[in-house]
């Protein structure tokens, strides 16, 4: 391979990986859509699935085009990449443990490790002193909020069970993957990033629309997953259903201040490789 050839390799790439992921995604959704084997789960837990892989589905080409826009040089569009390559990694992380095996199990470990990779080093070759996002102190207490109130919402059904089994248990008395994935990662990341955002680390308002943008997309999972156990005659969270709708609302009121004060990044915001 040529110099030429592998700069413009690194170039394309968040292109080819969101065409890779969308040669996964697909197949992955449409078999959850379509077999009756893909979730052998009890139905409200099944109906949610399939909620999700609506969402997912209708997510695939917001993620292809984000990834065209950000080949191209668009920063919002590399955020915005950014944050669906997250709630992918989220999402399949859980579908790969939480879900008894099933034949598109192989198509999930691929959206997770396409999905890590792509965010790592997406996030990672961000010269972030010099993309200038702006002040957003609001923001980060308003994700400190989010993580401490999720961790300790998760924490009252896992202590009182100690010795024994928590109200919500995965499949086979597995551990429920949500609570190992929010715990783990997810909540310890929001809050780390509104810490950040509060004491305004050069790096944080960057980690900020990442979060944001997948908390606006979980929300909208389970605003999806309401419906459509609406629609099937059962009764959703609502408490949940409403919580998650404010909190849609608040992260995209985010993202859009943000994006409008988002100044024109300085040449050479983003590194063409990791590691120089």
């Amino acid at each position: 391979m040529t110099a030429t050839t592998a700069s413009r390799a690194r170039i394309s790439w968040p292109e080819i990986v969101s065409w890779l992921l969308a040669a996964v995604l697909v197949p992955a959704t449409l078999y959850g859509l379509l077999s009756d084997r893909a979730y052998r789960l009890d139905q409200t837990l099944r109906l949610e699935s399939v909620a999700q892989d609506v969402l997912t589905l209708a997510i695939v080409p917001v993620l292809v085009l984000a990834g065209r826009r950000a080949r191209a040089g668009s920063a919002a569009a590399h955020l915005l990449w950014l944050g669906l390559l997250a709630y992918v990694a989220y999402t399949y992380l859980i579908y790969a443990f939480g879900v008894p095996q099933n034949s598109a199990f192989l198509l999930y470990v691929a959206a997770v490790a396409l999905s890590v990779a792509a965010l790592v080093d997406g996030v990672a070759r961000v010269e972030v002193r010099q993309l200038r996002l702006g002040d957003h102190a609001g923001a980060g207490w308003f994700l400190i909020a989010i993580g401490l109130a999720f961790a300790g919402l998760w924490l009252s059904d896992l202590l009182p069970s100690l010795g024994g089994l928590p109200g919500t248990i995965g499949v086979g008395e597995l551990p429920y993957p949500v609570y190992v994935v929010d715990l783990a990662f997810a909540l310890p990341a929001i809050t780390a990033t509104g810490v950040a955002l509060v004491r305004r680390h050069p790096a944080a308002p960057v980690l900020a629309a990442v979060v944001l943008v997948k908390i606006v997309t979980l929300g909208l999972a389970i605003e999806a997953m309401a419906i459509t156990l609406l629609l099937n005659g059962l009764s959703p969270d609502w408490p949940v259903a409403a919580l998650f709708l404010v909190i849609v609302v608040v992260c995209t009121a985010a993202l859009v201040r943000g994006t409008r004060r988002l100044a024109a990044p300085t040449p050479g915001w983003l590194r063409p490789t990791l590691w120089t």
